[in-house]
């Protein structure tokens, strides 16, 4: 490969050890390389014989495939006349992959040693996580404000572009990345969690069953973030902090009381609170879902997303909603709820596909019981502050 095709020039006899590289990806792909004694960016030196650098040269070789993940070199992939797509010059491209990947002085090299050249996106299609964006945003518009009940069944003609989809499989790729992510966590039996309401004024704590502290009978659910009204769910934190701040957000009330629910047989739950970061761009055998796992990100902080309670709320929970109902009862293999960060204090909530037929005092389960309030662990919260003080 000539010096034009590589894509960089001459490295000298420099070496860059793993304590000078910060991406876990690239650190791994380096670690295959080492043949150095001596890293000429830290000064740091092997104890003995064992190599601890891989060679610069080596490591740029990792930097431009990287690079070319992202971006097409503009003399190969556009006309001369193009003035409509985006070009970016090497530093740019270089700040944008690697300025997190590893140390500054490693960078400075990174950046005096690549080509001065042009960059630019493929502009065929559109980069795979913002056609997905794209594809949610109209999802969300559609059944905000056309269509959110029949959509699944009315056909949509596809597109011939692949970076484009249709509502329905918007939401057949979310469970698709969802299950390639591994974006799921099981609750074993004997998990908690916390749940409570609000109240005007404490009363004696053996008033507060489940029936009055689990999920609502279908008559009094009103609508939430991932239940439309009348649909009734169960809504659980990991802790109390986390129930309080979600349940006292938009509420008068000075009294919150608290249970905790014991989960009765394992639940199988979406985890959007603890996904995975995306893969390092450096590996090349894992770097294809970068674009799906940001996209994932993506939705996750949308379903997180605080909503003011001016009346619209009706309207920006219906996304949300809808996907829920979709998790609840399309995909296979099923899931039993799904796993969020609070918009209140990013503690980690759930939402169990259950209604009170669910949910059980302790000593009195059934076969549909999911989750039994423990005996002795109702307790009240007043809520003078927040977060809340107790």
């Amino acid at each position: 490969m000539d010096m034009g095709e590589r894509g960089f020039g001459e490295t000298g006899d420099r070496a860059v050890c793993l304590e000078c590289v910060l991406d876990k990806g690239l650190g791994e792909q380096m670690a295959r390389l080492l043949t150095r004694n001596r890293c000429t960016f830290c000064g740091r030196e092997s104890p003995g014989d064992q190599p601890i650098a891989a060679d610069f040269e080596d490591v740029m070789h990792l930097v431009m495939n990287a690079i070319r993940f992202f971006y097409l070199r503009s003399a190969d992939s556009l006309f001369g006349s193009d003035d409509v797509t985006p070009r970016y010059e090497s530093d740019d491209v270089v700040y944008t992959v690697c300025d997190a990947a590893v140390t500054g002085d490693v960078l400075e090299a990174i950046l005096e040693v690549i080509d001065a050249d042009d960059w630019n996106e493929d502009p065929s299609v559109l980069r795979p996580d913002v056609a997905l964006r794209h594809a949610w945003d109209n999802f969300r518009e559609k059944v905000k404000h056309q269509s959110r009940f029949v959509f699944l069944s009315v056909p949509e003609e596809r597109s011939d572009h692949p970076d484009e989809f249709t509502t329905a499989e918007i939401l057949a790729k979310l469970v698709e990345i969802i299950e390639t992510r591994r974006a799921h966590i099981v609750l074993p039996p004997g998990h908690l969690l916390y749940r409570g309401r609000m109240f005007d004024r404490a009363e004696p704590l053996f008033t507060y069953s489940s029936d009055v502290l689990g999920a609502p009978p279908p008559d009094r659910a009103s609508a939430n973030r991932m239940s439309p009204a009348g649909i009734s769910m169960f809504y659980g934190c990991d802790d109390i902090a986390t129930v309080v701040a979600e349940i006292g957000a938009h509420s008068v009330s000075r009294f919150a009381v608290v249970g905790a629910f014991e989960t009765t047989r394992p639940l199988r739950l979406v985890d959007l609170a603890n996904l995975a970061s995306p893969p390092s761009v450096f590996d090349p055998g894992a770097r294809e879902g970068y674009y799906e796992s940001r996209f994932l990100h993506a939705v996750a902080r949308d379903l997180s997303e605080p909503v003011d309670f001016d009346g619209r709320e009706h309207i920006e929970y219906v996304p949300t909603q809808v996907v829920m109902e979709y998790l609840r009862w399309l995909p296979h293999p099923s899931v039993d709820g799904v796993m969020f960060r609070s918009a209140q204090n990013g503690g980690r909530s759930c939402v169990v596909f259950c209604g009170p037929e669910g949910c059980a005092d302790e000593g009195e389960e059934t076969p549909e019981t999911m989750l039994r309030l423990l005996s002795g662990s109702v307790r009240v919260v007043r809520v003078v502050s927040t977060p809340a003080d107790f």
